[in-house]
């Protein structure tokens, strides 16, 4: 907040300084300016103190609150405040939030731990999430290219709004079992860990389809004689990925401190994404298979409880400029997408989720703990914005966002439920649903 704060004022003097015959000017634009950063500084920690209390009141995720200070500090909502205004220089800062993410996912797949992977989340994972992707993602290719509610879309960038969409559908959350456990401390942790790690495995399948998406519908141009192929740039990312891994994990130490190490990571991060947006690719899955081999070095540990740590400031930073890159569009449209988009994903989870139980001792209802979406989600759109863009891409990125802050909202709660049907929550009225077993 404060850099945000100390852009504001160092842009107003810049506007301000265009000689004497224009003090008058600058002096109004200054008080504007600083009316406006008092209203939206305001409104920012009213925000965010109405949401740490219900957090703890009522099991509310605290985070929409940044989502809106991205919109007000944008180009589009306050125009006024020029402090976001210039989304192109800031992308090295969006590229850097969105690979932490997929460093941190791919940080989780040591070897050793993925032969202890339970069959039933991986379940959960490949089937439900990806019957909820799917059930996204197929709806919106036909609206796209039928031009129900917008002009016909091209078939690339039909496939790139819908894809876009069902990979984000197809994200999970941790957030939900995370605050729980905080609320509950003697929560049961079967269910909890189950959807946790369901929640991870979901994640990295959602960034591998993301980033396939990169390179079939591939933007960038070459010096090649030839224009690569789909799976040349297939090839091109899990070789950059490894590649960088392996270079990484040569030079880091094996008793470095914890300041070291996460300077470490920042440069690392900063040099992968650097590399993926570079030649047009997805920054999150090359980050992921570095991540990948990170985890199985000597210092995989260590480099994943630095990444854990951090996590909630580059977290912040990823809300904030989720909010920054939104675009207007049509609210009719909007209203639409975002609608279906937030009903099929739920019908998607409750399918899925319903196919992944069956013969297994799991609740066929199960997929009410898997509802949370989360930063994933939202690093899969901000990758998207900055390399692609157009009407259904704007679309598609609104109902991504709007379906984060509601799923974040709602998710606490049908866990919650789901934890005390399934009598796993102490202290709470279990409630019997009728007909689930």
């Amino acid at each position: 907040m404060t850099t945000l704060l100390v852009t504001m004022l160092s842009q107003a003097a810049w506007a301000g300084g265009g000689g004497h015959d224009a003090a008058a000017d600058a002096s109004d634009q200054m008080g504007l300016l600083l009316a406006l950063l008092a209203i939206v500084g305001v409104a920012y920690l009213t925000a965010h103190a109405a949401a740490e209390w219900l957090q703890r009141r009522f099991l509310v995720l605290t985070g929409a609150e940044y989502v809106f200070l991205g919109l007000l500090l944008g180009p589009h909502v306050l125009p006024q405040v020029h402090v976001l205004d210039d989304l192109t220089r800031l992308a090295p800062i969006v590229a850097f939030a969105a690979g932490w993410h997929g460093l941190l996912a791919g940080a989780q797949l040591e070897l050793r731990s993925l032969t202890r992977w339970d069959p039933r989340s991986a379940r959960l994972a490949i089937v439900g999430n990806l019957v909820a992707g799917l059930a996204v993602a197929l709806p919106a290719w036909w609206m796209f290219r039928s031009g129900w509610l917008l002009p016909p879309a091209t078939p690339e960038d039909a496939l790139l709004g819908a894809g876009f969409l069902g990979s984000a559908a197809a994200a999970g959350s941790t957030a939900a079992v995370e605050l729980l456990t905080v609320r509950y401390p003697n929560l049961r942790q079967g269910t909890t860990q189950l959807l946790k790690r369901a929640a991870h495995q979901s994640d990295i399948l959602a960034i591998a389809v993301f980033g396939v998406l990169f390179c079939i519908v591939h933007r960038g141009t070459t010096s090649l004689d030839y224009q690569p192929g789909t799976s040349d740039w297939i090839l091109l990312t899990v070789g950059l990925g490894l590649a960088l891994g392996v270079l990484f994990a040569l030079f880091l130490g094996r008793d470095e401190d914890d300041n070291t190490r996460f300077l470490a990571l920042v440069g690392i991060i900063v040099f992968a994404s650097g590399a993926a947006f570079f030649v047009d690719l997805s920054a999150l899955l090359i980050n992921l298979l570095l991540g990948f081999v990170l985890a199985n070095t000597r210092q995989g540990a260590g480099l994943f409880d630095a990444l854990q740590g951090t996590a909630r400031p580059v977290r912040l930073i990823l809300m904030t400029f989720a909010g920054a890159l939104w675009q207007p569009i049509d609210p009719i449209a909007g209203a639409v997408v975002v609608l279906g988009a937030l009903v099929l994903r739920a019908l998607g989870l409750l399918v899925g989720g319903w196919l992944a139980t069956r013969g297994t001792e799991l609740r066929a209802d199960t997929f009410r703990g898997m509802l949370a979406q989360g930063e994933v989600a939202l690093a899969i759109a901000l990758s998207f914005r900055l390399v692609y863009e157009g009407p259904a891409i704007d679309l598609a990125y609104t109902a991504i966002l709007v379906s984060v802050v509601v799923n974040e909202l709602l998710g606490p709660w049908a866990l919650r439920g789901l934890l005390a049907d399934a009598r796993e929550l102490e202290d709470e009225r279990v409630i019997v649903t009728p007909g689930v077993s």
